[in-house]
């Protein structure tokens, strides 16, 4: 199986950055074995906008490290 980035082609309904630029929306991550099927898994998701589309692009994530980053009370950052 491959991971697959689909985007809501619809305008958001609600006032947002993304609500006519796709390129400030989020992605939803799909693991399909194709495009259409990824596709076809957003048609079930967002039934009603399916005449707008999905776009499916494939999707290569690189390792991502999560930090915690910790702050004293006055919200300076705590070296360890």
């Amino acid at each position: 199986m491959r991971e697959y980035r689909c985007t809501r082609n619809a305008l958001y309904q609600h006032d947002c950055a993304g609500g006519d630029d796709i390129r400030e929306r989020q992605g939803h991550y799909i693991h399909a074995n194709s495009e259409e099927e990824a596709w076809q898994i957003m048609a079930m998701r967002y039934p009603t906008e399916t005449t707008a589309g999905f776009t499916v692009e494939e999707w290569e994530g690189g390792d991502v490290q999560v930090i915690e980053i910790k702050r004293d009370k006055n919200g300076n950052i705590i070296e360890e």
